[in-house]
């Protein structure tokens, strides 16, 4: 496993950054104004989100000419449009007088101001400027819509309001290597909920970048009978067999029992066995509760290989990987070939700096996306996706869909229980008495280390 090291100076909270007291960060420990200032708020909207590559949407969702996704962020909006020349992404505001050009997603032959009915081209030209003759003569530039970097990669569609920032692929090293024969590039969303939560964008995403909360959160997840009941103290203290791992921007997480520097799948499982019944359980409940991490004929194989001879001993993980295999391919799926060693380098859970996080599996992806919600430090924007490779009868790309309140998006048990947890942590950073986050230096330092790269924004 390769990952940088954070320099001794992140590590101590002291060095040349410039961070002010109340915000400087220590060994493990983030202080609570991060989340809860508004003052430290404004400033990620000032110097933060204006200078990274944002995940914007997927190219599946602006594949044909005139197809648009409006991409909102704080107070900042961005049009993602295709062009008879491929992608760009453009300030969504007239040129007139400032008004917002168009909202959501769809697909249009112009871009029309619904005020003074200006209109320009898809490729940002100015097309119509009414009553031209009683305007002072303007260089042509100077009207066309203001355009942001827009790049791709997996798939997605990322933009940047900084012309000065790294190529996009620097930006996300090691992603795009270590992502290699996942086929993210093929997926295509089949389900899109997007929720207000009552938390900071940084909360939503901490939950979703440890799996250390599993006892306490998602007991039922340890359980063959999947019950939620409370979590043992055995429980609580022998969970944690994961590993982090820190890079300039973004970490990842992981099960060290197969994705360590000493797991290996195959061999691992041949020694301790295979329960084909709690297979099928596990896909059964996760494609019921979460709708994603499994394809949907990945059913289909769990229930084969409980009549497989053999599936409860040393081969009983090799079988099922082959009936995963065989029954993606026999709908028409370009089921992924990957090798142990990419295994081990690209599993599982992604933070991609700075909002957003991918759990990835074979042939699918659950994605999570959380933004400001205008300049309320206390409330965001999550968006969820659920992605998979297509069958030979393809797969409609879904809409979102708007939830004011989470609770009436059916996100499915495990979700509610993480989102049930926001509102808390919320309530929690307000108490006069706390301070700040103490992390668990094995399992909760993908927290912090994304911390330490948004000072490298705000206080360079």
């Amino acid at each position: 496993m390769s990952s940088v090291t954070v320099d001794a100076r992140s590590e101590s909270g002291e060095g040349s950054l410039d961070v002010p007291p109340q915000w400087r960060l220590s060994r493990a420990f983030v202080p609570r104004g991060r989340y809860i200032d508004p003052e430290f708020a404004a400033l990620e909207m000032e110097r933060l989100f204006p200078r990274t590559w944002l995940n914007a949407c997927r190219v599946d969702e602006v594949e044909r000419v005139g197809q648009y996704v409006d991409f909102e962020i704080g107070g900042q909006s961005i049009v993602v449009v295709r062009t008879e020349d491929g992608l760009r992404a453009y300030f969504n505001a007239c040129r007139h007088r400032g008004t917002r050009l168009v909202h959501g997603q769809g697909r249009i032959g112009e871009f029309r101001c619904p005020f003074h009915a200006w209109r320009w081209n898809l490729d940002g030209s100015l097309k119509y400027l009414a009553d031209d003759a009683n305007f002072d003569p303007r260089p042509a530039d100077e009207l066309c819509l203001p355009e942001c970097r827009v790049d791709t990669w997996g798939g997605w569609v990322f933009i940047n309001m900084d012309g000065r920032a790294e190529p996009l692929l620097d930006y996300l090293a090691p992603l795009p290597e270590r992502m290699e024969g996942y086929k993210l590039e093929d997926m295509r969303i089949a389900w899109y909920k997007t929720i207000i939560l009552p938390a900071n964008w940084k909360t939503s995403l901490d939950a979703f970048i440890e799996s250390w909360h599993v006892p306490g959160t998602h007991p039922q997840l340890l359980r063959p009978d999947k019950q939620g009941s409370p979590p043992t103290i055995a429980e609580s203290q022998n969970y944690g067999a994961t590993f982090n791992e820190l890079f300039r921007y973004h970490s990842r997480h992981a099960d060290n029992f197969r994705y360590g520097p000493d797991g290996d799948s195959d061999k691992l499982r041949a020694a301790y066995g295979v329960d084909s019944a709690a297979i099928y359980r596990n896909v059964e409940y996760s494609l019921r509760e979460l709708r994603a991490l499994y394809l949907p004929t990945d059913l289909a194989a769990a229930a084969e290989l409980r009549t497989t001879e053999g599936a409860d001993g040393p081969s009983g993980n090799a079988i099922y990987q082959q009936l995963r295999r065989k029954h993606a391919r026999a709908v028409g799926i370009d089921y992924p070939e990957l090798t142990q060693a990419q295994l081990k380098n690209g599993m599982y859970d992604w933070h991609v700096f700075p909002n957003t996080v991918f759990l990835v599996d074979m042939g699918c992806m659950l994605a999570y996306r959380a933004r400001p919600n205008g300049n309320d430090p206390d409330s965001c924007i999550f968006d969820v996706q659920g992605l998979e490779l297509p069958p030979s009868t393809g797969i409609t790309t879904a809409l979102p869909q708007f939830f004011e309140n989470w609770r009436d998006g059916d996100v499915g048990a495990i979700l509610t229980q993480d989102f049930s947890n926001m509102s808390e942590v919320t309530a929690g950073l307000h108490s006069r008495h706390y301070d700040g986050h103490r992390l668990n230096t094995q399992q909760e330092m993908t927290i912090w280390n994304y911390h330490r790269a948004i000072d490298e924004f705000l206080f360079d």
